[in-house]
């Protein structure tokens, strides 16, 4: 359990950006070491640029208030359009550039966008929007040089106009609690994807987290004679998590805190990574569960030299104990765990080897936040080590989904008092560290009895030949839902067979009602959202249908 913090006076009338000053003083140039602060290979970017991308925005007639959309893969681009968009003040709706022109539909309706900056590679996505969404968008800034129809986004960091603009404007009507800041969408896993509604205020709480954690951990690990400091850890940084991403906006956050180096990759590809974790001699890498699993069993580890690396990071979904204790054997570097969700903007707990660390925890719960465990019928609060759905309070809360009926923040996302449902069922022991079972709504019902399939998912990991599992639970005339498997076997390894699986669950002294009686079955890929995490709801629309197709066709015909 931690207070909540009160914020420094001196933000209270402007933008977020007040974090990217040292001492009051602007960044004013890129150099080396501390004060460089993002990298794409050799660009970089500084506070000028910045600047001048702002007063350029402001020029072209982007008002305080408006949105912005950002459709971009990784790239020294992506931070500086979403910084001066945000210096305005206007609204940054961040978006994947992976979504297909309805989803991106969608995203224009819930950021109500009127104008655009996009990379060259999503361009004709975004064209094809400007006709299904007719006079929309005033204006498309184009990041990389193939459009002859729409202005460039360099073009906008080019002219000196920015020197007659001051970017510290102070405004007393400007409310940094209340201005949207910058509008992610929820991963999507149950359903349409929701526009999360984050304020100034909001991410400036992130940048104050961080801040007292890094001060935090630095001074335990003083007392216990670590040798490596928070800065040391994050001086080099290997962001291959999309940026529009909140996993990628904390973890950004915490590089510019520290003054380190963020090398950022547009996508995940097993050669490029560790190309680049050798060339630029990364310190620490932020990963996905998937990517950990990869990571285990891929023969590219012997090709390269990584010993630079003091750090992995897993977040996105639980990572199995048995998986982050064999990839620091592996990887010969610490494994940390964080847990956090876009609606509550900054982390919600991490774990650090040696300072805060338990086996099975996502760790320990980050400063500026509060949690508790109420009963999920009943809201009632828990005691330590029961378990319930995990509630959060915080400065950095959200201020609500946008432009969904019944899902604004009062009352439907927080509860009395502040209170942010996670819908994640978890219990905190005596000592403060938090353990997540599971999604509430992926919970198994079979005969009244509620099955984890994260339980079944890490038993089934156990398998010779599996890489990668999921578990859903489907309909049952018999057990109301039944649990069903999805396995992904190893490459160049035999593939176990659903008989097997089914006999290593029943044979891993499991009751029976957490048996695969819904079937198994073997499968090319898993299919997961841009962050790595499972969409289940995928795999349950997936079986209905074929379901639904096996009852329509009938019964085989008798020749």
């Amino acid at each position: 359990m931690e207070e909540c913090y009160s914020l420094p006076s001196c933000a209270r009338h402007k933008p977020c950006f007040f974090p990217f000053e040292r001492d009051g003083q602007p960044w004013r140039k890129a150099g080396i070491g501390r004060r460089r602060h993002w990298t794409a290979l050799h660009p970089t970017a500084t506070y000028v640029r910045w600047c001048r991308a702002c007063a350029n925005l402001a020029a072209a007639g982007v008002s305080a208030g408006d949105a912005v959309l950002l459709v971009s893969p990784n790239g020294i681009e992506f931070p500086i359009a979403q910084l001066a968009i945000q210096l305005l003040p206007a609204t940054c709706v961040a978006a994947s550039p992976f979504l297909s022109p309805d989803e991106l539909v969608h995203v224009m309706r819930v950021g109500m966008a009127r104008w655009a900056v996009v990379d060259e590679s999503v361009l004709g996505v975004i064209e094809k929007v400007t006709t299904m969404l007719p006079n929309t968008l005033r204006e498309i800034w184009v990041i990389g040089s193939s459009s002859k129809s729409h202005p460039s986004f360099y073009s906008l960091m080019k002219t000196e106009r920015w020197a007659a603009w001051p970017p510290q404007v102070e405004n007393s009507s400007f409310n940094p609690a209340r201005e949207v800041a910058l509008m992610q969408f929820s991963s999507g896993t149950t359903g349409l994807t929701k526009g999360v509604m984050l304020s100034h205020r909001n991410l400036l709480t992130l940048y104050m987290q961080v801040k007292c954690f890094v001060e935090d951990v630095d001074n335990k690990k003083k007392a216990s004679g670590e040798p490596d400091s928070e800065a040391d850890i994050l001086s080099r940084v290997l962001l291959f998590i999309p940026l529009h991403h909140n996993y990628a906006t904390v973890t950004f956050n915490f590089v510019v805190t520290v003054g380190g180096c963020c090398v950022m990759m547009k996508t995940f590809s097993p050669h490029s990574f560790f190309n680049a974790l050798q060339k630029y001699k990364i310190t620490y890498a932020p990963i996905v569960p998937h990517i950990a699993n990869f990571l285990l069993h891929t023969p590219l580890l012997k090709e390269y030299d990584i010993t630079s690396l003091k750090s992995l990071i897993s977040a996105s979904a639980p990572l199995p104990p048995s998986t982050k204790q064999a990839l620091t054997t592996r990887m010969g570097c610490a494994m940390r765990q964080g847990y956090g969700l876009t609606e509550t903007c900054a982390g919600v707990a991490t774990t650090i080897p040696h300072v805060y660390s338990k086996m099975g925890s996502v760790g320990r719960v980050m400063p500026y936040l509060e949690v508790k465990i109420v009963a999920p019928e009943s809201s009632k609060g828990l005691p330590p080590g029961e378990e319930g759905e995990v509630w959060v309070r915080s400065p950095a809360i959200m201020l609500g989904y946008a432009n969904v009926p019944g899902a604004t923040a009062s009352p439907s996302a927080l509860k009395e008092g502040g209170w942010l449902p996670t819908g994640d069922l978890g219990h905190c022991d005596h000592e403060g560290f938090l353990f997540i079972t599971d999604r509430i709504k992926d919970m198994i019902k079979v005969k009244g009895f509620q099955v984890s399939p994260r339980e079944l998912e890490d038993v089934l990991r156990r398998v010779e030949g599996v890489r990668e599992v999921a578990v859903i639970g489907v309909p049952s005339p018999r057990l109301g839902e039944a649990p069903r498997a999805y396995v992904v076997p190893l490459p160049g390894e035999a593939t176990p067979s659903s008989q097997v699986l089914k006999d290593y669950v029943a044979a891993a002294r499991l009751p029976p009602h957490k048996h695969l009686a819904g079937g198994v079955q073997v499968v090319d890929a898993i299919p997961k959202n841009s962050i790595g995490k499972v969409l289940k709801r995928r795999l349950r629309d997936e079986y209905l249908r074929a379901e639904a197709a096996k009852k329509t066709a009938g019964p085989p015909s008798k020749l």
